[in-house]
């Protein structure tokens, strides 16, 4: 897992594992976050998934995810799909909570949603997915979940800086 720090918030750093001109994946403090911007495809998605198992195992806590999908990002191809089934079957079986964010609402929000209630669906565990449409909404459910004093203002923080890499930086990707 690549870990570039980046500047603090409250006390703890904020580390991207992957950024390119599409999507974004990073922590903060015990919440694995990524954000796709672009077309989510079976090479990007199963790079995620490896820097999500790296995160899982290398982290104490219970860990939780903060979702983003921004709503300029197509559906995900047939690859990329297989790869968001295993991250639900094999790693948010692992976390605390997963809260997806269907940027865009309306029509847009409801095709991201019945992706992640199809795939959770046909999975053996309880889905720990949550589904919103803002990031305001997100933090209020992931808030609980964070390591002690810190707090969901600063996972928000936290996230934005992350997106605000998005196509700044060269993919770290081979």
């Amino acid at each position: 897992m690549n870990l570039s720090p980046s500047r603090e918030i409250s006390g703890l750093p904020v580390l991207f594992y992957a950024c390119d001109d599409v999507h974004v994946v990073g922590s903060w403090g015990t919440t694995l976050i990524q954000i796709w911007r672009g077309a989510p495809t079976g090479k990007l998605s199963a790079a995620v998934n490896r820097a999500a198992r790296d995160f899982v195992q290398s982290t104490a806590s219970p860990v939780s995810s903060l979702f983003i999908v921004e709503r300029r990002s197509p559906p995900p191809d047939d690859a990329a799909r297989k790869n968001l089934a295993a991250f639900s079957r094999d790693l948010v079986s692992h976390m605390s909570i997963a809260v997806v964010v269907a940027e865009g609402g309306g029509f847009r929000g409801a095709l991201v949603r019945a992706v992640g209630v199809t795939l959770t669906t046909i999975l053996p565990h309880s889905s720990k997915f949550k589904f919103v449409n803002d990031l305001d909404t997100a933090v209020r459910l992931i808030e609980p979940h964070l390591k002690q004093g810190a707090k969901g203002e600063d996972l928000a923080a936290a996230a934005e800086r992350l997106r605000s890499e998005i196509g700044s930086t060269e993919s770290q990707f081979s």
